[in-house]
């Protein structure tokens, strides 16, 4: 996997806090109607997901992460990498140069998609695309994004849509962001529990 396509991968992943609050009136769509992007989709198991990738499933890594993901109590959102070409070898990735997904209590609750090919140099021409790919609002309704990657933001309820550029590279990231919210609210009622109960 290239290191351009690895470096917009994890800069994706480190927004993942900045996606948690939602507006509302931005659009329509919930986690549930959220658009599936060549067979992934927010929602499907740690195993409907690997079975677009059957090579990766063999993988040592891949199927601890799986493991992690599974258990009960992990409680917390685990990343998985792919390279499509080698990890799937499916038409239905042609173009795709990395896919990455984040399972939390085995269940994707966010993936991204890097696409190869063509160079993009404005996001809203980007956005546009995946607009009409996707019955999404136009550039105009996503709102800026945090990093200095050239990104938008679409905001609806419980989820987001991102799209970004670098590089010429271009990726759509689709975030369930309540999960990831529910999520981070138990973690901190977990570390106060602990401080309230710590016996100096």
């Amino acid at each position: 996997m290239s290191k351009r396509v690895m470096a917009l991968f994890t800069l994706m992943v480190l927004t993942v806090s900045a996606y948690s609050q939602t507006s509302g009136g931005r659009c329509s769509l919930t986690a549930a109607s959220a658009p599936s992007v060549r067979g992934l989709k927010l929602g499907m198991t740690a195993d409907e997901l690997l079975a677009l990738f059957p090579a990766a499933a063999k993988r040592n890594d891949t199927i601890e992460a799986v493991k992690k993901a599974k258990a009960a109590t992990a409680g917390e959102v685990v990343y998985l990498s792919f390279n499509p070409a080698i990890d799937s070898g499916k038409e239905q990735f042609a173009g795709v140069e990395s896919v990455g997904a984040g399972l939390l209590n085995n269940r994707v609750s966010d993936f991204s998609v890097v696409y190869g090919g063509a160079s993009w140099t404005n996001i809203d021409d980007w956005i546009a695309k995946l607009a009409e790919a996707f019955k999404l609002p136009a550039a105009e309704a996503w709102a800026i994004g945090p990093s200095e990657t050239p990104n938008k933001v679409l905001r609806c309820d419980q989820m987001s849509i991102e799209a970004a550029i670098q590089g010429g590279s271009a990726a759509i990231r689709v975030l369930n962001t309540g999960s990831q919210k529910a999520m981070q609210d138990r973690t901190k009622a977990a570390e106060e529990k602990q401080r309230r109960e710590i016996k100096p």
